[in-house]
């Protein structure tokens, strides 16, 4: 403190020898017993606080660095260690740049693969679907399969322990080739089929045997009543209207199950390119982010990966089931009303993928029944 109080004095007072007593730089150096250089920094200088200093810039963040930091914008690979590595200054200097400029990281979704033909068939689909009332869909069946495994999904961002160390940290235990099993599932706005595992090489009689004859011609047309379970009810409010809906998996894809299906329930979706066009209910492939049923399996993994986390393949089957017999109603029927308004977004997207953030709910073309409001 007594260093500061006297080199504040003698900069007034070089400041003073220099203003109003209009002594030439080198003799006020002479006379306070400093450099040249010291007494033409403060000559002048009002607010010594103020005053330039010497050496590297008390901050990394500088203009320069500042504007090749928001080139990083949109780019892989741009981690706070390499990009300080880059610049030579520090990775909390890139880390708190990064965020003035409202760049934190993020992770880049997963989606499957769309060419531009892809997204003009689902520019055709929800052109053609996109003014469909809810209660259009209340005679859907949506379905899809799923494999379940043992290790699950594990997310390493939300599976966390608090721990003073990382020493006092379990590491979580995954198989290198961890047991499987393939499940289908169908369904509607009232209820569902109940989970079918499928085992074996699937293939289209397998499909077409098991699926489609076994679940669709003697289970679900042949359903009457809505007392029952969840996975036992009638799904439509007329089996004969009911629209079957299915992916473009290459078991569906065949000539024999597009005949059966012909036959057993016209409303269906064909999955042969042949029908583009000229068939009532051809709905596009690669509309996993419109169709309710990939909701469900999220709901599902949810409940079947909940801890203590299933450690057999047993037991994960075990969990599907009860996960299945969860579901609500209320929940089906709501997933199923916002198919109008996921059409009105690709619509509106030009065939482009729905973002992960977008709400249904809060889209002018969401739902008002009783339901959906609740």
């Amino acid at each position: 403190m007594h260093f500061f109080n006297e080199e504040a004095q003698l900069r007034a007072q070089c400041r003073a020898l220099a203003q109003y007593a209009g002594m030439p730089q080198t003799s006020i150096a002479e006379k306070l017993n400093r450099s040249e250089g010291w007494v033409s920094k403060w000559t002048g200088v009002d607010n010594f606080e103020d005053a330039t200093r010497p050496g590297r810039p008390r901050t990394a963040l500088t203009p320069s660095n500042m504007e090749k930091l928001s080139q990083c914008r949109g780019k892989t690979r741009q981690s706070c260690a390499v990009v300080a590595k880059r610049l030579d200054i520090g990775k909390s200097s890139v880390s708190r740049g990064f965020l003035e400029q409202d760049l934190p990281a993020l992770r880049r979704p997963r989606q499957s693969k769309m060419t531009e033909n892809h997204e003009e068939m689902r520019m055709e689909t929800a052109e053609n679907f996109k003014d469909e009332p809810p209660q259009f869909w209340d005679d859907v069946m949506s379905t899809d399969e799923k494999i379940w495994t043992v290790n699950g999904s594990l997310n390493v961002q939300n599976d966390r322990v608090r721990a003073q160390s990382s020493e006092e940290v379990d590491p979580y235990d995954l198989d290198k080739f961890p047991a499987q099993r393939m499940s289908w599932l169908g369904i509607s706005s009232k209820g569902h089929t109940g989970i079918k595992w499928m085992r074996g090489k699937v293939n289209g009689e397998y499909y077409r045997k098991n699926i489609l004859k076994k679940v669709i011609v003697d289970d679900v047309l042949k359903r009457k009543g809505v007392g029952k379970k969840i996975n036992r009810r009638k799904m439509f409010s007329s089996n004969k209207r009911m629209v079957f809906v299915q992916d473009w998996a290459t078991p569906h894809s065949t000539n024999v199950n597009e005949k059966f299906m012909e036959k057993h329930f016209p409303n269906h979706s064909p999955t042969l390119h042949r029908f583009r066009g000229k068939h009532e209910y051809f709905f596009s492939p690669k509309m996993d982010d419109v169709w309710p049923i990939e909701r469900v399996w999220g709901i599902m993994s949810q409940d079947v990966y909940r801890e203590p986390r299933p450690v057999h393949i047993k037991a994960v089957m075990r969990r599907v089931r009860e996960a299945s017999l969860n579901l609500s109603e209320r929940t089906l029927t709501k997933l199923m009303h916002q198919i109008p308004a996921l059409l009105n977004e690709v619509y509106r997207l030009k065939g482009k993928k729905i973002p992960s953030n977008f709400d249904p709910s809060k889209s002018k073309h969401a739902c008002k029944c009783d339901v959906c409001m609740s």
